[in-house]
């Protein structure tokens, strides 16, 4: 019986849609008034988000809309015409243009909310990488675009107010990998080979993943970083390493590994997130 539920679990899971006893409660927990935002964050990180729910869910934990469902819609109304104005503005002072791709285009509407744009230099696209990757794929992932730009620059403050020091997190991914690794053929291969210095990690980390993995998984790692698991990066880290283990250790140039690893096969990107989702479920 066990073995039935795993089976439909992974499938609910695969498509968004969740277990059905989990999505009757998630629907429980949004009928209240106020809405409890705590327990949403711990829904987000013991279950599997329903894809239906998931933008209004992540909008209320990143407190874009209140919890009291009845201000919702007076709410949006508001953040609609600042989407909209800001919108008109990147365009009116020539930042962005129809051909501007929408992470960009997102990136010099937040610059100019948040009062860091320049006039005589507006070129951040560099500076701002994880942003625009963030940006990008929210854009694919939501349904409209006010929510996509709202959730990208909340999802960004948080993520960036709230994660660890970079350092301390590339020590934790090798001590993680270290442990997961069985026989540690694949620590030892990194070490052998000098890896922890060159790995893309920084990026992967600073972007959470955006760009990195494809846009039908990585929905369920944010779903636990929006809930408050920002160290379940290192277990996404440690499973793309894990599944390539085979290939990376048949190669024996340190260039070639990073190459392969900077263009992960899209068709891999779920049994990643499953991969990383369990190893994080073990430690907390």
């Amino acid at each position: 019986m066990s073995d039935e539920r795993n089976f439909r679990t992974y499938y609910y899971d695969k498509f968004g849609i969740g277990g059905v006893e989990e999505k009757k409660s998630l629907e429980i927990l949004l009928k209240e008034k106020p809405i409890n935002v705590e327990k949403l964050k711990q829904f987000s990180l013991r279950f599997a988000m329903p894809a239906m729910y998931r933008n209004y869910v992540w909008k209320l934990i990143l407190d874009i809309i209140c919890a009291n469902p009845d201000s919702h819609e007076f709410q949006m109304k508001q953040r609609t015409q600042k989407y909209n104005d800001l919108r008109h503005a990147v365009q009116t002072l020539r930042y962005a243009n129809d051909e501007t791709p929408i992470g960009n285009v997102f990136l010099k509407m937040y610059l100019i909310e948040s009062g860091q744009i320049k006039f005589e230099q507006y070129k951040y696209d560099c500076e701002f990488e994880d942003f625009t990757s963030i940006a990008a794929t929210m854009a694919n992932i939501c349904e409209d675009l006010i929510d996509a730009y709202l959730i990208s620059v909340e999802f960004h403050k948080m993520f960036k107010k709230s994660k660890e020091d970079n350092e301390s997190l590339v020590q934790k991914t090798s001590q993680c990998l270290k442990s997961e690794d069985g026989d540690r053929k694949l620590f030892n291969h990194f070490q052998k080979h000098e890896l922890w210095t060159s790995l893309p990690l920084h990026l992967w980390f600073e972007s959470c993943f955006a760009g990195i993995l494809p846009e039908t998984c990585i929905e369920r790692i944010w779903d636990k970083v929006i809930g408050g698991a920002h160290g379940i990066v290192v277990c996404v880290a440690v499973a793309i390493f894990l599944t390539f283990k085979r290939p990376l250790l048949s190669m024996k140039k340190r260039d070639e590994m990073l190459q392969y690893m900077m263009e992960l096969p899209e068709d891999c990107g779920d049994i990643i997130v499953t991969k990383a989702v369990d190893m994080w479920s073990k430690t907390s």
